[in-house]
């Protein structure tokens, strides 16, 4: 098997190669071994490469660059590959193309697979608009050919920040009308699914009944439709949502089914109820950070790297629409870091890029410390806590430097806590996963399996997954597979009376 076989698997190791090697190209292909890396979808590799000291900027035989190939060709992870690629091009070559990609540049290419995150990226680090393609073409006239407003936003990132701040307002009050209807309409659906009952808005009242045929108040069905309807109007609501267009209508969709069907069994087609449902709850990666994460000599095994694409995957997808108030939370056991609860995708690869696996497993301390005093207890005294919680806790052994009851007794503490503020006890939910094959992390979640299989104050709110959660992170090579079963995954806690 030749180094570029082992590129295409995901199998390289860097460390090991010769500096000809690292720069080479396949006779079979032309591409660089970075090429190779980035086209194949792996993104470790990538990174594990450029740090070994391959060229970004390196052409291959038909004069395609990697940043070229990551738009063009890569089909896995092109944002977080992207990304990577950038911070080792100069901005001066962050346009080269050749005759073979007929001169379209990486951001034209990006555009034409409407990859909104790689348009944005590409535009921020400085790629030129009017360059002309073979077609006579620049970046600006290819976007607008693709008919996505998303898209062409996505080429002017500041400004397009500004139209998302200003559209947020009227987006939030739209959706808190359409939840309020079905909340009303099934007996509180919405506030036992979603813990967010909605609010009337008169004005959003008079435009859907404008738009009504009928007297009277209308059917669920009928009610989607004018959504449906007021949403094709209103183009730059779509914008706000990229790639999930349908959000508020869906939501009208799933409060239905499930005030018609309480078992929460939507079928495998409903992935995005289940992705509105996990997305209303604030978001919290809580990782393990401690040094048997690292990767030792010797070993298969590589935690630390399939932790963090874990976490990146679960951050991507758990912020592709826009629940009550935008972010996801990233918290490691020992290392301290940006602690806003609103990082997004680009925040969220910046800080698992800057940390290094070091310390022990005080797991269940950290938790309360750092997760659960700022975020829950102090927003319950000042009454600003708004959102449930939804803590997924990334860990590959069992705590050290704390009792090993510790973090089920913090866990309880909480719901306790949330009770004796009059909220809900499964306002705050955890779910627990295995990182590498660690005995010790299995005995531990053994035991954690067995304290909340025995006490009821951890039954509604603690689940644990069964198995290695990167283990099968790691099997999919389906993009809408992966997506549908990290989706469902984090659905699971949140199904009272089910367990994984």
């Amino acid at each position: 098997m030749t180094i570029f076989d082992e590129a295409r698997r995901g199998t390289l190791n860097a460390a090991r190669l010769t500096d000809n090697e690292l720069n080479s190209q396949d006779p079979t292909t032309g591409w660089t071994l970075l090429a190779t890396a980035v086209v194949s979808g792996f993104p470790n590799q990538v990174e594990q490469l450029l740090e070994r000291g391959a060229k970004a900027t390196l052409h291959c035989k038909n004069g395609e660059t990697p940043l070229l190939l990551a738009a063009w060709k890569t089909s896995k992870e092109r944002p977080l590959i992207v990304q990577k690629l950038l911070l080792h091009v100069p901005k001066e070559n962050i346009d080269d193309t050749c005759k073979l990609a007929e001169y379209n540049t990486p951001l034209m290419c990006a555009i034409e697979k409407l990859d909104v995150d790689s348009v944005r990226l590409l535009a921020r680090a400085g790629a030129r608009l009017h360059i002309k393609n073979n077609d006579g073409f620049n970046a600006v006239e290819v976007a607008k050919n693709t008919g996505k407003r998303s898209v062409q936003n996505a080429l002017k990132p500041e400004e397009e920040q500004s139209n998302l701040m200003r559209l947020a307002s009227g987006v939030i009050t739209f959706m808190r009308h359409v939840v309020s209807w079905v909340n009303d309409k099934f007996q509180d659906a919405m506030s036992k699914v979603f813990n967010f009952k909605g609010e009337r808005d008169e004005s959003t009242e008079k435009i859907l009944k404008r738009r009504q045929s009928g007297s009277g108040e209308p059917t669920p069905q009928e009610f989607v439709k004018l959504v449906d309807a007021y949403l094709k109007e209103k183009p730059m609501l779509n914008t706000f949502f990229k790639d999930n267009k349908e959000f508020i209508q869906d939501i009208a969709k799933k409060a239905v089914d499930l005030a018609k069907d309480t078992s929460s069994d939507l079928g495998s087609e409903e992935v995005l109820p289940k992705t509105i449902q996990v997305t209303m709850h604030q978001q919290v990666i809580y990782c393990d950070d401690s040094g048997s994460m690292a990767n030792k000599k010797g070993t298969a095994e590589k935690r630390w790297p399939s932790q963090l694409s874990l976490a990146l995957r679960i951050a991507r997808t758990t912020t592709r629409i826009l629940p009550d108030g935008e972010g996801v939370a990233l918290r490691f056991i020992n290392q301290r870091t940006d602690e806003s609860p609103n990082l997004d995708l680009e925040g969220i690869g910046r800080v698992l890029n800057s940390i290094t696996p070091r310390g022990n497993t005080a797991i269940g301390t950290t938790l309360r410390e750092r997760i659960l005093k700022p975020m829950v207890y102090n927003p319950l005294t000042a009454g600003t806590l708004k959102r449930p919680l939804l803590v997924s806790i990334l860990t590959d052994g069992g705590p050290s430097d704390e009792d090993n009851g510790t973090l089920v007794n913090v866990i309880v503490q909480c719901g306790n806590e949330l009770e004796r503020k009059g909220r809900p006890r499964d306002g705050v939910r955890f779910l627990v996963g295995q990182i590498g094959s660690s005995a010790e992390a299995v005995e531990f979640l053994r035991g954690l399996k067995v304290a909340r299989d025995n006490n009821p104050a951890l039954a509604s709110v603690l689940h644990i997954f069964a198995g290695r959660f990167d283990d099968e992170f790691n099997s999919f090579r389906d993009e809408r597979k992966l997506d549908r079963w990290l989706i469902e995954t984090l659905f699971k806690p949140l199904a009272t009376g089910e367990s994984i």
